[in-house]
């Protein structure tokens, strides 16, 4: 299995602190059948240039791939980003920030308030062969009251994804959110956004099983297989969605 969403990383961001943090993450990811990780360290362009922000990677990366044991773990690892939504994306080299050896970038919005410029600045990044995928898009309320602005957001041609804590706590407004972008293939990728062993710790495996138990067996082998496209740097086909009708007050 693969997670392309997670904050392991030691002393970069709000995720894992110390290597010995990073390490028990790590144990946990492969523990639940996780080969295949992205490291995707929160990056805001209004805070940080990019040159720094990429040095303060690479020095965090090598110090855990240092660290005693990392290497039996026998991980395949890509360095990536978590980057805060900002029309700054349009004039920076952003395919520095995507998934290494891909085309892919994961891209945070705000919670509450759709950002201005959004749908023009994911065009541009599309127009110059940059894919955005959407993070954990339960979290957005603009998305829940009105769901035909992720399903435009998707048609453009963005990926989105959905935390496996919100599946997993399915009964929660956040999970139901995700079920249901997921049941209408609106989200096409899970991922664990761990933090550490508290606060968010790696859970895409009961996550899958949920998916498998509520929606079908179908539903988590294609959602597996989107990864492994992502992480591979492939295309992979859009299934027919059908826009989001509102009928007696509910989303369909």
């Amino acid at each position: 299995m693969i997670d392309m969403h997670c904050h392991i990383l030691p002393g970069i961001d709000d995720g894992a602190q110390t290597e010995q943090d990073s390490m028990e993450l790590l144990r946990a990811e492969k523990n639940q059948g996780i080969d295949k990780i992205v490291f995707t360290p929160h990056y805001n362009p209004e805070r940080i240039s990019l040159e720094k922000f990429l040095d303060i990677r690479a020095d965090s990366y090598q110090r855990l791939q240092n660290t005693e044991g990392f290497s039996a773990l026998c991980l395949e690892t890509k360095l990536g980003a978590e980057v805060f939504f900002s029309m700054r994306l349009i004039d920076m080299d952003a395919a520095k920030l995507c998934f290494e050896n891909t085309d892919y970038i994961l891209i945070e919005l705000p919670t509450n308030v759709r950002p201005y410029g959004i749908t023009h600045t994911m065009r541009h990044l599309i127009d110059r062969g940059i894919t955005p995928i959407l993070a954990h898009v339960e979290r957005y309320g603009y998305f829940t009251n009105d769901p035909t602005q992720l399903y435009d957001l998707v048609m453009l041609g963005c990926v989105a994804q959905v935390n496996a804590e919100a599946v997993v706590n399915g009964a929660s407004i956040k999970g139901v959110s995700a079920l249901q972008y997921i049941n209408w293939e609106l989200a096409q990728i899970i991922c664990s956004d761990a933090h550490s062993m508290e606060n968010r710790p790696p859970n895409t495996k009961a996550a899958y099983r949920l998916v498998e138990k509520k929606l079908g067996e179908g539903y988590a082998d294609w959602l597996q297989k989107n990864s492994l496209s992502i992480f591979q740097n492939r295309l992979f086909d859009m299934p027919v969605i059908n826009k989001p009708k509102k009928f007696l007050g509910r989303w369909r």
